[in-house]
Order: C-alpha cells, then structure tokens, then sequence
C-alpha cells in the first residue's frame, strides 16, 4: 500500500468519504458493495481508536486488510457524517498532543561530572586542616567588601566543617545537580550552579556587612541549585500556556522550591540561613533567564569537554587568587 499518497488526501479535511474511497480504488484496494472507506492506518491501536469512535455513534465498521494497513469501512450512507466526526476526533487527538508536548530539550549525560564534584570536595577536604585553607578561603564579609577579596565567595564552597556537613552537602548537591543537568546539560548546568553559589555567597555578605561574618560550605551552591530548579520550573509554566490550570502553574515550583528550603534549608545557630536563602535567590533568577535561552546549552553540550575545563580552571583560578593574597 503507498501509503504516501493517502497520508496527501487525509491532510485534506475538504475531502469527502467517497473521494477517499476513489484514491484508495486507484491504489487497487476493492470496497465490499454497500461500504465506503472513512480511514486508513497503518497500526492496529489507532484503527481501534477510530473503530470505538464509530461505535459511540451507534455505527457498524468492518475492518479491512490492505498490505499492512488497516482500512476501516462503513456503511456508504452514513460514511460522511462518520468521515466527519472521525476528523474532529483526529483533530482533538492532535490538541492533547501539543498540550502534552514541551518544546524544551531533555539532556542526556554521563556520570563524569558528578564524580569530579565529589573528587574535588572530598579532594579539598582531606587538605585544608592540613595546609590552613580555612582561614584562606572562607566567606568573610569584611574581606570582601573592604578589600575586594571576591574569590572567597567561590573557595568558600569547597570547604566543609566537618564529615556530616560534607556528605549532606554530597548528597544534596549531586540530587539536586542530576535535575539541573537535565535540563541544562551537565556542563552547562554545573556551571549555573557555580554561578548561583558564588553570586548566593557575594549575596551573603552583602546581606551582613557591615558586621562580621565567617561561612564555608558548598551548601550555598545546593541551594543555587534549587533555585535554579525553580526558575525552571515557574519559566516553563509562563511559556506554555497550554499547559495552564485554575491555579498559576507557575506558584507549583515556588511553593516546592520554598517546602525544600524550609524543610532543609533552615536550622539551628550553626546553619548560614542567609547562605542557603542568598543562593536560592540567585539560583531562581539565574534559571528563570536560563530557561529562557535554554537553545543557548544546546551549543554549550557540544563543547561540553571545553565548558567543563571552565568550570574546573574557575575553581582553580579562585584558590590561585586565595594563595596569591595570602
């Protein structure tokens, strides 16, 4: 069956049962006396699909072989107006089509980053008692607005104060990171998170000077990505209208982003509120202008070996600039 020819005619809703009826007569396919074609496919789910919207109206059908396609067949005298709710049909299957069909890219990525991000933070760990890198590259609010020492604000999250504040931090951000990547890509998405962690901490201290304030922790960064989930999330609601409810879809990952941050986000004098809260801030202003320019990380994956070497020589860039001032 040349299929092709009939995918034309069934693109043409000013055709009638009977037109149909001759384009398949012409590709040689015989119609029993007293029926008339009103549909043709080429899977057997969509020609019982169609089969049930002929019973709803109280019609008969025979299905009809024709090489590998399936020719549903009616009685000729009520072949229009079958033809015609079969189209309305075809045409409010394609609207529940484009309503459930998002026009952003889902990444695909390996593991390796993830892995470097537990390297490194497990990597500077196990250093900094030893060579002080603490008092080095903490937050220090003072250091940074009074004498522009800015790279505290990136060293600071790679320094942890102890075991269980480095595995929270592992494991939240590697969670949190996977959802990032997935939308972004992993290159770009480590990035973002970057970004939204040393913009969360240069926040921070902004936030306290001009009193003194010492914070270390990649949690600043967990947070950014969070935030960055979230202005994902309420960007892609604004953009699809279609996908529009009673309630704003775009208040769901608000009120989810805020839930996490309270739940895990919030604790007793030991937690830097203002870091987690700083960074999640940044992080939703950064994914709400990423979601809006995702077709930018498309390129950004293809040069994902290139966008990820940036990432590691800002890190290593930072602790340069820590050891240089020192």
């Amino acid at each position: 069956m040349r299929l092709g020819k009939w995918e034309h005619v069934k693109r043409m809703a000013s055709l009638k049962a009977q037109e149909i009826a001759n384009a398949l007569a012409e590709d040689g396919f015989v119609i029993p006396e007293g029926l008339t074609a009103v549909a043709l496919h080429q899977s057997f789910k969509r020609s019982g699909e169609a089969g049930l919207v002929i019973l709803a109206m109280g019609d008969a059908y025979w299905t009809l072989m024709h090489g590998d396609a399936y020719v549903l067949c009616v009685d000729v005298r009520r072949g229009e107006a079958i033809y015609a709710e079969l189209e309305a049909y075809a045409l409010l299957d394609l609207k529940k089509a484009a309503e459930t069909t998002s026009r952003y890219v889902d990444f695909e990525f390996g593991n390796l980053s993830f892995v470097v991000y537990a390297v490194l933070l497990i990597g500077v760990f196990v250093v900094q008692a030893r060579y002080g890198l603490i008092p080095l590259g903490r937050l220090d609010a003072l250091a940074i607005v009074d004498h522009g020492e800015w790279w505290r604000a990136a060293t600071a999250l790679t320094l942890h104060a102890d075991v269980v504040h480095l595995v929270s931090n592992l494991v939240a951000g590697l969670g949190f990171a996977f959802f990032v990547a997935r939308f972004f890509g992993a290159p770009g998405g480590w990035l973002l998170i970057l970004l939204s962690g040393l913009s969360g901490n240069l926040l921070n201290a902004w936030v306290y000077y001009p009193e003194p304030h010492f914070s270390i922790g990649a949690s600043t960064g967990v947070f950014g990505a969070l935030g960055l989930l979230t202005g994902i999330g309420v960007w892609v609601a604004l953009a699809e209208p279609l996908q529009r409810r009673a309630m704003p879809r775009w208040l769901i990952p608000i009120f989810g982003g805020l839930t996490l941050l309270g739940l895990i986000g919030v604790g007793d004098g030991l937690v830097d509120v203002a870091a987690h809260i700083s960074g999640f801030i940044c992080g939703a202003i950064i994914g709400i202008i990423g979601a809006v320019f995702q077709p930018i990380f498309i390129e950004i994956q293809k040069n994902g070996r290139w966008v990820a070497l940036l990432t590691v020589s800002v890190i290593a860039a930072v602790w340069w600039f820590a050891f240089s001032a020192a």
